[in-house]
């Protein structure tokens, strides 16, 4: 899979009227400088920890603590350094640990207080290694499992083990995932487990452009309810190309894909309610090819303190 150090630029923000709050109120931004000496390109997510610190990642991995900025990157001559600078991806758990998605070399888990890396790479032909090199998805459910998506499929891993379950696509198995491009992951309130499929990139090698979908994982069985377009059907996905999930403080059930694709699942039916461009009562970037190797698509959806999505 080809690296993406620029979908960071496929920001779509959204505002609901009438479904959410939408406040008169005036945001300002403060700019945080990067550091002087070898500063960050790019920052391609962000995440924050227990402690309230904020994490940036791109060109290694950055500590923002309100004023100043501690850098992580690779160090080809310390094996205990990040394994690689390119980082697709951040997860910050409660235990104190930074999960990290490269750009080809696996996964690492930082621990902050000790200040040291575990390495999680990608051993082809090794079955009890991490099924891809390249990582865009990490998420932790109530059990304390780490669910990690790859461009090769999904895994599970019991940090106390450290030892991988595989789940990929079987074309002979309708309940198994529905593609092995994974890009987004979201545990909900029910330790319900979704995995968005699918990539927008038209240089991903091996990509079917317009293959995906959204799949439900039962944890009890190990099989998967697909949930993909039909073009006969109105309250299917608007697009399979999967790559934002999100259940608000209403619990209602989001879902982003490429093709002016915003959506909310009810999860009793299985039907999707879809909200296509509305200059009135949502907003969002003109939908188009602003690059020729990507399709527009929403990159993620989230709730601020007000309740505005």
């Amino acid at each position: 899979m080809k690296h993406h150090l620029s979908n960071f630029i496929f920001l779509v923000m959204v505002l609901l009227a009438g479904e959410c709050p939408v406040l008169s109120q005036r945001v300002t931004f403060n700019s945080v400088p990067p550091p002087e000496i070898d500063p960050w390109s790019i920052v391609i997510s962000i995440t924050q920890d227990s402690q309230g610190y904020m994490w940036f990642a791109g060109n290694g991995i950055h500590r923002y603590d309100g004023m100043h900025v501690v850098t992580y990157r690779n160090d080809p001559l310390n094996p205990n350094s990040l394994a690689a600078n390119a980082v697709e991806t951040l997860f910050a758990d409660d235990n104190n640990l930074i999960w990290i998605g490269t750009q080809g070399a696996g996964m690492d888990c930082f621990n902050t207080v000790k200040k040291t890396f575990t390495h999680y790479p990608h051993q082809q032909g090794n079955e009890n290694s991490i099924s891809g090199g390249t990582i865009a998805a990490i998420t932790k459910d109530r059990e304390g499992n780490i669910w990690i998506g790859t461009g090769e499929g999904l895994d599970r891993l019991d940090p106390k083990t450290g030892k991988f379950v595989h789940y990929r696509y079987n074309a002979g198995d309708s309940t198994s995932l529905s593609n092995d491009m994974i890009r987004a992951i979201f545990v909900d309130r029910q330790d319900v487990v979704w995995v968005g499929t699918g990539s927008p990139f038209h240089n991903d090698a091996e990509i079917n452009n317009k293959a995906g979908g959204l799949n439900k994982l039962d944890k009890k069985t190990n099989k998967f309810t697909r949930y993909l377009h039909n073009d006969n059907d109105p309250y299917s996905l608007i697009d399979n190309r999967v790559r934002a999930i999100y259940e608000d403080s209403h619990g209602t059930f989001w879902v982003g894909t490429a093709g002016d694709g915003l959506h909310s699942l009810d999860r009793v039916t299985g039907k999707f309610k879809r909200y296509p461009y509305d200059p009135v009562k949502l907003s969002r970037s003109p939908l188009g090819t602003t690059f020729t190797w990507v399709d527009d698509h929403i990159t993620f959806i989230r709730e601020d303190a007000v309740g505005s999505l």
